[in-house]
């Protein structure tokens, strides 16, 4: 039986991306990239796999179509998600190495001036150092930031793409609030939201949901370890749905019962300065500028909380174990690189009080002319859940 051709976008759109890389190319004088993070694979040739752990290469010559190199056993999925038409195979008892140098011989890109991905997650620090001796006569240097400046601005196919994902992401949130009550356990809430946001119609997601409930709402990066949610506690989730790769993650809290007075200073600092940043996002504005304008808002809590000082990072594909694209651009006070209409970024206004609680509120932003457009829909505000059980007020 023939494996059905179905590529996430249009053969177009996948031309689109391999033409700015190439663009990128010229600009550095590099002949070829040698990729292996799945990010770049994927945007660059649809290649889609859970495999994340057997080595698959993508060469991109600066002239001609990319060549993929990929464990035999993967065949049936690069005949299912790439745009391709053939790939290049290695056996189970072959060395994915050597097969990576034949087709760069092969292309004639062994004597070539190569950039090589170094920093992004795919090829073991010991398999680059066997590739880059087996290349004695290419120049090589890091590829980084060729394939990524294309990444940071989306076309309309990736951005519906995001808008999808962002509707499961808020049946999840809704699914969460329902779930939250003065005893329930933290796993409970996770469970409804990945329930919701599955039988919505989400993809596998690349990663999460945090829930974190108590002091663990307190402390950057706990989630959910069958903490009992008590009365008055703040319940902070993070989560996003995903539709072909492609995320749109939130922050949101709820007050299980009625807020403090200092739970709700934190959650208008927070949601003030969501607000401050999507006003601000207009293109053409540099990062730093916005950044600034969502510090307006974090200074008069600063001293209260721990903060990050990341007032919006990239996001678009996401695979395990983040959603985070590690493009090298984050809206920060020490960027003064200018915003870009189709940027999309994630903007976590995370206020955390270490060992007592966490106001956590954000949204996904879409950069456009006129300031920053949420694609995440439930609103940025600290929800009090006045009821037993039940999503009663916010």
């Amino acid at each position: 039986m023939t494996v059905p051709k179905a590529p996430a976008f249009s053969i177009a759109e996948y031309r689109r991306r391999l033409g700015l890389t190439c663009q990128g190319l010229a600009v550095r004088d590099l002949d070829g990239l040698v990729l292996f993070s799945p990010g770049n694979i994927n945007y660059l040739t649809g290649m889609d796999s859970e495999n994340l752990f057997d080595i698959q290469c993508c060469v991109v010559p600066r002239d001609g179509d990319p060549v993929m190199v990929i464990f035999d056993f993967e065949q049936g999925r690069f005949d299912n998600s790439a745009w391709l038409a053939e790939a290049v195979s290695y056996g189970g008892f072959d060395d994915p190495i050597a097969a990576v140098v034949a087709e760069l011989r092969r292309l004639g890109l062994d004597r070539g001036r190569l950039g090589i991905e170094q920093r992004q997650a795919g090829l073991p620090p010991q398999h680059f150092l066997r590739l880059q001796a087996a290349l004695p006569g290419a120049r090589i240097e890091d590829a980084f930031g060729v394939v990524e400046r294309a990444r940071l601005v989306k076309s309309e196919e990736e951005i519906g793409c995001m808008r999808r994902a962002a509707a499961f992401t808020d049946a999840g949130v809704r699914a969460g609030y329902a779930a939250i009550a003065p005893g329930v356990r933290d796993s409970v809430v996770a469970a409804a939201i990945v329930e919701a946001m599955y039988r919505a119609g989400s993809d596998t997601l690349c990663w999460g949901p945090v829930v974190a409930a108590g002091y663990r709402a307190g402390l950057a990066h706990s989630s959910f370890n069958g903490h009992v949610i008590g009365r008055g506690e703040t319940v902070f989730l993070e989560l996003t749905g995903e539709h072909r790769r492609y995320v749109a993650p939130v922050m949101r809290t709820a007050i299980a019962g009625a807020a403090t007075a200092e739970q709700r200073r934190l959650a208008q600092a927070s949601a003030d300065a969501v607000a401050a940043i999507l006003e601000a996002a207009r293109a053409g504005t540099p990062a730093r500028q916005v950044a600034e304008a969502g510090l307006r808002f974090i200074r008069p809590v600063e001293g209260d909380v721990v903060f990050h000082y990341y007032f919006g990072y990239p996001v678009g594909i996401g695979y395990p174990p983040s959603w985070i694209e590690t493009l090298g651009f984050f809206i920060r006070t020490d960027n003064p690189a200018p915003l870009e209409a189709g940027m999309v970024f994630h903007l976590p206004m995370s206020l955390r009080v270490a060992g007592r609680l966490g106001i956590c509120l954000s949204q996904t932003m879409l950069v456009t002319p006129d300031g920053g457009v949420p694609l995440t829909g439930t609103p940025a505000r600290l929800v009090e859940l006045q009821r037993e059980g039940g999503y009663a007020r916010g």
